[in-house]
């Protein structure tokens, strides 16, 4: 049995033969049931989602006592070749567990393939869990396909919101991040964060203020937080924190990648095309977008500034990079998909350069 299973599935809209195939993984502490809003879209926008949950999260394989302690073996060792390399090939395995489970996927649900604007697979990796869409984009080139082509289903690939940190961007002076906080214990970190990342936040023009023009802390009053305005019945059932404790996989990832600061050579990996290795494909005609959210929390419009001038300055280099679309998301929170599932939907599957 693959490690990675569909905790959701709702089928192919009634009557159609084009359908895409909506692929969602998750951030830090939810589960893919967060993104339940958008099922009501699904036949509107011709669209099946598959929600995948990662290892660790409900439905999907543990990580088991051997993987978790060579994580936390790395996250305390000091940098090196070996420890790089090891790195390396964790994340590989991950991106390997996603690439047969779409491959999987797409053979036995026999979807359509991409025709245009419809049909294919379209990959959506939320906050935490878009380094796993760019590890796959990272490592496709070395994964030879099987008997199923996924080059031949997958159409786009979306990273929906992602950190700075996930793209090995450096931080801004003097910055504010609840689970970083050790004035907290760990489980006033996880409270707090928690209602901090589900705030709505004021910035300014990042692009041509830089790091002043960033609120670490101060949420807007109104709208208030998406989690003060959900129910304990949703917060029970879409929230699972054994990954967020001291030793839970998803710290121990966040504290070797701080450690070891894999995700600059990742995204680079993932952004600047490669020849792939025989059998292989590099998915050089799928497209990427980088959705980032404004009213976010500061790590997200850091990391679209860092985007948008690498991208630029890689094109005035005549380097090979993929052609990755940046589209804002205006007055949208980290939580679009709960608030705004409808432009949510147009972010993931339309062609705009800015969702208002």
């Amino acid at each position: 049995m693959l490690p990675l299973r569909p905790f959701l599935d709702s089928g192919p809209p009634d009557g159609s033969i084009d359908y895409t195939s909506v692929v969602m993984l998750h951030g830090w502490g939810w589960h893919t049931g967060i993104f339940k809003k958008l099922l009501s879209f699904a036949k509107k926008f011709n669209t099946r989602f598959v929600f995948v949950n990662r290892r660790d999260y409900p439905g999907s394989e543990p990580y088991n006592p051997a993987e978790l302690a060579a994580l936390k073996r790395v996250a305390t060792a000091p940098k090196s070749e070996e420890t790089d390399a090891e790195i390396r090939e964790w994340l590989r395995d991950r991106a390997r567990e996603l690439h047969d489970f779409l491959s999987d996927f797409a053979r036995h649900e026999r979807i359509p393939r991409p025709q245009g604007q419809t049909g294919g697979l379209v990959i959506v990796g939320w906050s935490f869990g878009s380094s796993w869409v760019t590890a796959l984009l990272a490592n496709v080139g070395l994964l030879p396909e099987g008997e199923t082509k996924l080059s031949e289903y997958v159409r786009r690939v979306v990273m929906y919101d992602g950190s700075y940190i996930l793209y090995g961007y450096p931080p801004p002076p003097d910055f504010y991040e609840p689970l970083f906080d050790t004035t907290l214990t760990e489980a006033e970190r996880i409270e707090r964060f928690a209602v901090w990342v589900t705030g709505y936040y004021a910035h300014g023009d990042v692009f041509t203020e830089g790091y002043s023009a960033l609120e670490f802390r101060d949420a807007l009053a109104d709208p208030p937080p998406t989690l003060t305005r959900m129910s304990p019945e949703d917060i029970a059932e879409l929230t699972h924190t054994p990954p967020q404790t001291a030793d839970g996989s998803d710290t121990l990832l966040a504290a070797v990648c701080l450690a070891h600061q894999p995700y600059g050579a990742l995204k680079d990996a993932a952004f600047y095309l490669r020849s792939p290795v025989e059998g292989a494909s590099n998915w050089v005609g799928v497209e990427v977008r980088h959705v980032w959210c404004d009213h976010s929390i500061w790590e997200m419009p850091w990391g679209a500034k860092f985007i948008v001038e690498e991208l630029e300055e890689a094109k005035r280099a005549g380097r090979p990079i993929r052609d990755v679309q940046v589209v804002r998301f205006r007055g949208a929170n980290h939580f679009a998909h709960w608030e705004m599932p409808e432009k949510t939907m147009r972010a993931f599957l339309g062609n705009e350069a800015e969702i208002e």
